[in-house]
């Protein structure tokens, strides 16, 4: 399949396809039958992934459709003919890389192994990749933490903060002036929490930012299933506050060179882009990996309802990271390319893969709902 025909087969029929009872489809995506980076493919194809694959035989025993069943029931027994499939593995549901939480009394247990780049630590020095929060109605009770995406400036060059909405914005119940603290609470040590034992204290000496702007979600209804694009809020950093002088670095990493431009491509068929990516979260550290699949489409389960989102990046790590390219705690990391560009908003994943935003997408809804001219800060 052409590039372009692969992306309007799945708007087209995406949501029919992942909507068929006994189905273990969890995300359809634009991808390669080698399944492989993006950029050394000329021929394309629907990706199905799945948690576990199965044979037919396995897939009769447990009722479950198989996936090009799945496609001729939606989109029609002729549409096989041209529309080429490909099944890959998840390892498990795709979910919010939700901010990694837990209860005050079982402080770190939740840390994983400490990254070889410290991102958790307190910064007197902002910069991109560290971990943060919004301890807004669960502090001391509760800790969590997530990470710090990139920073935008309006018109007027004030400084906002990007996360994702589940980092910083309570999943679309923050309202404007929450608090956001760094480091995230969940990186207290004992005898911080000791000091900053009430949300007063702790905004008193950690809050670095305030929400400025949530985008929505729009969540699944009866028969509605309206469209999400992105999981994402900013907030205005404080004046005076933390230094500013590093706020295009990614961590002790390298600068935010530009924004990526959107994939297309060529008149051969060859994808035009960068597919090789990386990050720096709070978690995991510095990872790299590479973009598997474009146009991204699936539901997600948030603590208040189901979100329909389309237009994710599908990325999965290189053998180089030993490791996942994301977990828990993550969420809100900025993805460069091997540019340096500005490509996406790390939001969920799978055992196996991870989603982002894409960046076009979410700039175009931050200032939508902030009603604020922005620009990403570079170097």
């Amino acid at each position: 399949m052409k590039f372009k025909e692969a992306i309007q087969t799945l708007e087209k029929h995406a949501l029919a396809i992942l909507s068929q009872p006994n189905s273990n489809i969890r995300l359809l995506a634009v991808g390669t039958k080698e399944h492989g980076p993006l950029s050394k493919a000329t021929d394309y194809c629907i990706s199905a992934y799945v948690p576990e694959k199965l044979t037919k035989a396995q897939l009769k025993n447990r009722d479950l459709v198989a996936f090009d069943q799945s496609v001729a029931l939606a989109a029609g027994a002729p549409a096989l003919e041209r529309i080429e499939l490909n099944v890959i593995e998840s390892g498990s549901d795709f979910t919010p890389r939700q901010t990694l939480s837990a209860p005050a009394a079982f402080r770190g247990q939740y840390g994983g192994q400490t990254p070889a780049i410290d991102t958790q630590k307190y910064f007197d020095q902002l910069r991109c990749g560290i971990g943060i929060t919004n301890p807004t109605d669960e502090y001391p009770g509760q800790l969590s933490v997530g990470t710090l995406g990139f920073f935008v400036r309006d018109g007027h060059q004030q400084l906002y903060l990007v996360s994702n909405s589940h980092v910083i914005g309570r999943s679309g119940n923050a309202v404007e002036g929450e608090s956001v603290v760094q480091p995230g609470t969940l990186d207290l040590t004992a005898n911080e929490l000791q000091i900053m034992n009430t949300l007063a204290k702790l905004r008193n000496r950690t809050e670095i930012a305030r929400v400025r702007a949530v985008v929505p979600f729009q969540f699944v209804s009866g028969s509605q299933t309206p469209i999400n694009r992105v999981d994402a809020a900013m907030a205005t950093i404080n004046e005076p506050g933390r230094g500013q002088g590093d706020v295009d670095r990614v961590c002790y990493g390298g600068i935010i060179r530009g924004v990526a431009d959107a994939y297309r491509t060529t008149a051969t068929g060859t994808l035009v882009g960068s597919t090789r990516v990386h990050k720096v979260g709070r978690t995991t550290g510095a990872t790299e990996g590479n973009v598997v699949g474009v146009a991204g489409t699936g539901m997600l389960t948030y603590a208040t309802g189901q979100a329909f989102f389309s237009g994710q990046l599908v990325i999965e790590g290189t053998p180089d990271n030993g490791g996942l390219f994301s977990d828990r705690g993550d969420s809100g990391s900025a993805i460069l390319n091997d540019r340096h560009e500005l490509a996406g908003l790390l939001f969920a994943g799978s055992e196996r893969q991870t989603l982002a935003n894409t960046i076009a997408d979410v700039l175009r809804e931050l200032q939508a709902t902030s009603g604020l001219t922005l620009r990403v800060v570079t170097g």
